[in-house]
C-alpha cells in the first residue's frame, strides 16, 4: 500500500511518499517546494494573497507526484503559519476545492509527537533522544523521560527573519526550558530545514542526498562558524553556497543563530541530524505503526 504525508510549513511544503509491503517499508519520493506560507503571518496574523497562491501551486506540483505514484493514502498537515493565520480557513477550503485534499492545522504539541514518532521510526538510537524541530515559525521539542513531554516555543527561521530577533530575544523565549534538559541524559536530535542545510554545507553537497545527510553528527562549533561565515557574506554571495539552496538563503543565519543558543542554553557540545521527521511519523501513524 502506498501512503503520502504532506507537511505545509512556514517556509515549505514537504512530501514523503512511502510503500508498505508487510514489514518492509520503502520510500518512493520525498521532495519539497519552497512557498513561504508564513511571509508576514507574525506581524499580520493573516496568510497573505500571494502567500496563498504560491503555496497552493507548490500543493499542485506535488499533488503530481502523490497522483503518479498512485497514492491511496493521504494526510496533510499545516503548522506554525495555518496555526496562527486568523484566515486559515480559507486556506483549507481553497486546498479542499481545488485539490480535494482535507488539510489538517495541527498543535505544536502534535506536531512534536510526531516529529519524535518520525526519529524514533527513523534513527538508531541507544538512548531515547531529546528531538528539536526547527521550522520556519516555531521550534518544538520532545522527550521520553519515561512519559512524553513536549513543548512548541514561536521561535523560527522566518519568525526571526522577519522580526529582527536577537539572541537575547531568543534566549529569552528559552529560558524556561534550560533546567528541564541534561545533556549527559539525552542525545540532541535536530530536525527541520537548518539542520539538513547545515550538514549540506558542511559536507560540500553539489546536490542534495538524504542518505548523505541522515545521522551525522554536528559539533556546536560547526554552527557557530557557519552562522559567523555566513552572517559575513552579503545575501547574493550566500546564495552561491555549495549546500544551501538559494531560496533559503536569507533565512539561514537567524536559524543557525537559534540553534546555536540552543545548544549552548542546554549544554549540548554535539548533536545528531535525522532526515526521519514529522512526515516520517505520519506515516508512521498512516499504516498503524
Amino acid at each position: 500500500m502506498r501512503y503520502a504525508a504532506v507537511d505545509i510549513g512556514t517556509n515549505s511544503c514537504r512530501l514523503l511518499i512511502t510503500e508498505i509491503e508487510g514489514e518492509q517499508c520503502r520510500t518512493l519520493q520525498r521532495t519539497m517546494v519552497t512557498t513561504r506560507i508564513g511571509e508576514g503571518v507574525d506581524r499580520l496574523r493573516m496568510i497573505s494573497p500571494a502567500a496563498m497562491e504560491r503555496t497552493v501551486r507548490g500543493l499542485r506540483v506535488l499533488q503530481e507526484h502523490i497522483t503518479g505514484c498512485q497514492v491511496e493514502r493521504l494526510r496533510a498537515v499545516g503548522t506554525s503559519a495555518l496555526r496562527e493565520a486568523i484566515n486559515r480557513e480559507e486556506f483549507v477550503q481553497r486546498v479542499r476545492q481545488e485539490l480535494n485534499w482535507q488539510v489538517e492545522v495541527i498543535s505544536g504539541e502534535e506536531e512534536a509527537r510526531l516529529s519524535y514518532l518520525g526519529v524514533r521510526r527513523g534513527l538508531p538510537l541507544y538512548r531515547p533522544p531529546l528531538v528539536v524541530d526547527l521550522g520556519g515559525g516555531s521550534t518544538e521539542f520532545m522527550l521520553e523521560d519515561p512519559h512524553p513531554w513536549n513543548v512548541s516555543l514561536p521561535i523560527g527561521a522566518v519568525r526571526a527573519a522577519e522580526t529582527g530577533m536577537s539572541d537575547q530575544q531568543i534566549s529569552e523565549v528559552l529560558q524556561p526550558l534550560t533546567n528541564r534538559f541534561s545533556a549527559l541524559s539525552y542525545p540532541m536530535v535536530a530536525v527541520g530545514g537548518t539542520a539538513t542545510t547545515l550538514v549540506a554545507m558542511q559536507r560540500g553537497l553539489k546536490e542534495y542526498d538524504s542518505l548523505m545527510v541522515h545521522g551525522q553528527k554536528l559539533t556546536i562549533d560547526q554552527v557557530k562558524y557557519w552562522r559567523d561565515h555566513l552572517s559575513a557574506m552579503p545575501l547574493e554571495e550566500r546564495r552561491q553556497v555549495i549546500g544551501l539552496q538559494p531560496e533559503r538563503a536569507d533565512i539561514i543565519v537567524p536559524g543557525l543563530r537559534i540553534l546555536a543558543l540552543i545548544m549552548e542554553q542546554f549544554g549540548y557540545k554535539e548533536m545528531l541530524v535525522s532526515e526521519s521527521d514529522i512526515l516520517d511519523g505520519i506515516i508512521a501513524q498512516l499504516c498503524g505503526n
